[in-house]
């Protein structure tokens, strides 16, 4: 294969690793009442389910680096990909146990996709960290949309919800297809090639990688929170299920355009600024709006919500152009995304037990609008901060 070849098939396998990060977790957010009037299951089950992946996320996450200088980056995606494509396909089980033993395994496949995707653009095209991030952070938001607002008219195509759920392997198992295909993928990796003398925790010990760290598990609290629960928000305030899949699935995509405003935005501290105060202010616009009057005006407040979970690409964009080595990166990315992760993880647990405790959404979403403010801050801070990674 010639090199441009090569150089194309790597996008595309880019492109493909993204379009599968999020459809797993946005398409059982769509199906849970569904899945749990299937299943029987609990409220604790309940809350459980879309908790898990960002729990995942930050045990297995936090091997990332590890992994990749044992046997490779390259090799490192593909058993990411391989865990992902059979963790999807065993939720097609109609069993509590299937669900929440293929999203476990489904989720670590994830878990190290996105922590050694940013080294992976970091090593291939150095000069177009920000292109290429912009291009697989779309990409991801077209997925989640797709899966949202897809999930349940394909689960009623199916038949019931679990093997509706395990359609969206079929994506993961292309990614995997193609990711194998490319050169360099299965070629052995010399120990420590890959990651050198870099640890994860060397990111720790600096004010910048603190606070890359504390706006990553900010932003992913209130992606994860409103991807697992705002269709339940709406629906438990009259909307039907279909229609609050969608009203997800607008979110979600509002990330597309998003991300195309946003991006240029990365390129000096004072632009980076205005984009924290935007996605900053339209999360909270979006919160408020839920909190007051949630089926006044319901597209309006998912355009804004989804606006506001901008933050993501720019965080990523952020950790991308980080460090003086594709190594530093991908130090990093581990420590923001497994330690961001693991105190990420309460937002979707933590709403769900506070809309049972409380019977209604106004603590939950309260909570998520002052945790939208402290989000804001961060970022601001981060703009008046060395980007330093120490090795």
């Amino acid at each position: 294969m010639s090199r441009t070849a090569a150089v194309w098939m790597t996008a595309v396998g880019i492109v493909l690793i993204a379009l599968n990060l999020r459809l797993g977790i946005s398409s059982a957010s769509a199906l849970l009442e569904q899945l749990r009037a299937q299943l029987g299951f609990g409220p604790f089950v309940a809350s459980l389910v879309p908790a898990l992946p960002t729990l995942c996320f930050a045990a297995v996450g936090a091997t990332g680096a590890m992994l990749a200088r044992r046997v490779g980056t390259e090799r490192a995606v593909l058993l990411a990909l391989a865990a992902l494509s059979v963790g999807l396909a065993v939720r097609a089980v109609p069993r509590t146990g299937a669900l929440l033993g293929g999203t476990l395994l489904g989720a670590a496949g994830l878990a190290l996709c996105n922590v050694l995707l940013p080294a992976v653009v970091r090593a291939h095209f150095p000069a177009r960290v920000a292109l290429l991030t912009g291009v697989y952070t779309t990409t991801m938001a077209l997925g989640s949309a797709v899966a949202a607002a897809a999930a349940v008219p394909v689960a009623d195509l199916v038949g019931e919800a679990s093997p509706g759920l395990a359609v969206w392997a079929v994506p993961a198992v292309l990614a995997l297809v193609v990711w194998g295909l490319r050169p360099g993928s299965w070629r052995a990796t010399a120990r420590g090639a890959d990651g050198g003398k870099v640890s994860a925790r060397s990111a720790g010990r600096t004010r910048f990688g603190l606070l890359v760290t504390a706006f990553f598990a900010l932003q992913s609290l209130n992606s994860y929170a409103v991807i697992g629960w705002l269709p339940t928000v709406l629906s438990d305030h009259g909307m039907s299920s279909d229609r609050a899949g969608v009203m997800l699935g607008l979110a979600l995509v509002v990330g597309v355009p998003s991300t195309f405003v946003l991006m240029p935005l990365t390129r000096t501290a004072a632009r980076l600024r205005w984009a924290f105060v935007l996605v900053g202010a339209a999360l909270m616009a979006g919160y408020l709006g839920l909190l007051c009057a949630p089926l006044a005006l319901p597209v309006l407040w998912a355009v804004l919500t989804g606006f506001g979970l901008g933050a993501f690409p720019l965080v990523l964009a952020i950790i991308g152009a980080s460090g003086r080595s594709a190594q530093e990166t991908a130090a990093l990315s581990t420590f923001s995304q497994s330690t961001g992760y693991l105190l990420a993880s309460v937002g979707p647990f933590g709403v769900g037990l506070l809309r049972s405790a409380t019977g209604g959404w106004a603590l939950p979403l309260a909570v998520l609008l002052a945790l939208a403010a402290l989000q804001l801050f961060v970022g601001l801070r981060l703009t008046l901060t060395r980007t330093e990674v120490s090795a």
